[in-house]
């Protein structure tokens, strides 16, 4: 009889539907998502050369930061702070070549293709506020290595077809110290 009461009693009170009491809070961030794309999906559909690109680097140890110009010292460079590991890190000024191909619909997935290689386009993730190069959506070859990269738009001049990309964020230790970089590529658009 004692072990039916404990039962009886964990039901009735394990069992019932609770009700908190609701919180009145006035929040002073929007309860809308702005749905602004900052992607210009027409501006950078196509073609795009490299003109230009600066590293910026932030030694997280020793609180400072460096620039460093990409073609300095001669045509070719790489993303990555030492020697490009894949496609996509090695860059040739006047040369590199970058095509946008997005989906019909936003979010998706459409096609980047580098250097014009259409046989081997990578893909390209696509949101209103970001785009992500990523492993090709189609095949088993591995052209990132299996991660992705991100590309922010920094600034465009719509006038003349310029836009400015972030590109290669990356924290790395270098040299001993932990340190982040990044590059902004300057490009022109071509067709």
């Amino acid at each position: 009889m004692r072990n039916l009461l404990y039962i009886l009693l964990v039901f009735v009170f394990c069992s019932c539907e609770k009700n908190y009491p609701l919180i009145d809070c006035d929040s002073p961030y929007p309860t809308t998502q702005d749905t602004t794309p900052i992607v210009h999906v027409e501006f950078m559909e196509g073609n795009w050369l490299l003109l230009d690109g600066v590293m910026f680097m932030d030694n997280l140890d020793l609180n400072t930061s460096t620039t460093q110009h990409h073609f300095s010292g001669g045509p070719t460079s790489s993303l990555r702070y030492d020697t490009p590991l894949y496609g996509f890190e090695a860059i040739v000024r006047y040369e590199t070549t970058w095509c946008f191909d997005f989906p019909n619909t936003i979010p998706g997935v459409g096609s980047f293709i580098l250097n014009y290689d259409s046989l081997t386009p990578y893909g390209l993730n696509v949101h209103n506020s970001y785009l992500t190069v990523i492993e090709p959506v189609n095949g088993t070859q591995l052209l990132l290595g299996g991660s992705s990269r991100s590309i922010t738009v920094k600034t465009t001049d719509y006038d003349n077809e310029i836009m400015e990309l972030l590109v290669q964020e990356s924290y790395q230790q270098i040299n001993g110290y932990d340190c982040r970089y990044y590059t902004i590529l300057t490009f022109k658009k071509i067709n």
